[in-house]
């Protein structure tokens, strides 16, 4: 059978990469076509280096949220001058044992700019998600240059970002390739910076925000967000990444559904003509799932090509999705085990997974 496995991150424990490797071993004896997956977080620079042949990737030591040093990538094609950057590299949740979303900044996102724009990029797409800070971008812009002062016109420091007592900006540092370039957001979150549905309220308690303060930080953010001249608040995807998508669209930034980009990427369409199966899956399919995440889209994607597709997930409250063309959704784990067990085990369980309904795939008629 024409099987086309795409499956995104199970954050914390699998890389699309390894996940979709643990799929295929189960499928020996198939046609089995990969696809690279990300909506934008984790995996976005993998899939595109995937499906850019000319591409090659550029390595530094950058700052990371807590203030420590990694080596970060991203990539660059020098031949269309187009540089890609994924910001869970430098600022993702799973870089930290420690969340304080108070202090950490976006610094090392425009660090990896910086060094984009003096490579000569023309053209940079930043790919939102799995970040750990909610500094409204702050930093990313600090490390372009931008100084934000008190009331009293003194320089705020980036680390911890002190956003609460951002007054006023001073542009006047900006790195003068900034305007130059065609800048773009890839992301699944269409969130608002401010508001019940921005980057506080809905994020904020995964990175750390204590519930009690989620109000004031949005407050802070809105504070913040006033001493812009372009009031960009309550643009769709603004609340991306903690607020950097605020700040990148107030450097002109358009926005893009980061698995609408993975796929066009990667021609899946052509994949999927003609196949049997999708298998595609994350490490939790629930409500936000069906909001816009990358299995979701890509079964929908598969269903308008008559292809059924079946998910595998480390947790999920639904058995099937017929309306996107999901005919099944299996949980990984099979037996009573700890977190920290599936979470290191994921590999050979999504494995065995696959294995216990392979007969399934074998048996469902051709379409």
């Amino acid at each position: 059978m024409r099987i086309v496995v795409a499956m995104d991150s199970f954050k914390g424990s699998l890389s699309s990469m390894e996940a979709n490797q643990a799929v295929s071993r189960a499928l020996e004896g198939h046609d089995v076509t990969v696809i690279p997956v990300s909506d934008g977080g984790e995996g976005f620079l993998d899939a595109w280096l995937a499906t850019h042949s000319d591409a090659t990737i550029v390595e530094e030591n950058i700052i990371c949220l807590d203030g420590t040093r990694r080596i970060a990538r991203f990539g660059f094609d020098k031949f269309k001058k187009h540089a890609v950057i994924e910001v869970a590299e430098t600022t993702g949740l799973t870089l930290l044992s420690h969340l304080d979303p108070w202090h950490y900044s976006s610094v090392g996102v425009g660090d990896q700019l910086v060094r984009a724009l003096d490579l000569g990029a023309s053209r940079i797409t930043i790919g939102l998600g799995g970040s750990g800070t909610i500094d409204g971008g702050k930093g990313m812009l600090e490390a372009l240059g931008v100084r934000f002062l008190d009331a009293n016109g003194s320089v705020l420091s980036t680390s911890p970002h002190q956003l609460a007592d951002v007054a006023s900006i001073d542009w006047s540092g900006l790195h003068p390739r900034v305007r130059e370039v065609e800048w773009q957001i890839a992301s699944d979150v269409q969130n608002p910076l401010v508001g019940a549905s921005g980057a506080a309220h809905v994020f904020g308690p995964q990175k750390g925000l204590a519930v009690d303060d989620v109000s004031r930080y949005d407050r802070i953010l809105e504070k913040y967000a006033n001493c812009f001249e372009s009031d960009m608040k309550m643009v769709e995807g603004a609340g991306a990444a903690g607020g950097i998508g605020f700040s990148l669209f107030q450097l002109g930034a358009t926005y893009a559904r980061g698995i609408e980009e993975v796929v066009r990427w990667s021609k899946l369409e052509e994949q999927l003509d003609g196949a049997d199966w999708l298998i595609t899956g994350e490490g939790r399919f629930d409500a936000q799932s069906l909001e816009g995440k990358a299995p979701y889209g890509l079964a929908r994607l598969a269903h308008a090509y008559r292809v059924p597709t079946l998910v595998f997930t480390g947790q999920s409250d639904y058995t099937s999705h017929m309306e996107s063309g999901i005919v099944a959704i299996f949980p990984i784990v099979s037996r009573i085990m700890t977190l920290e067990e599936a979470v290191f085990e994921a590999a050979p369980l999504l494995t065995n997974a696959v294995r216990r309904v392979r007969h399934v795939i074998e048996q469902a008629p051709r379409q």
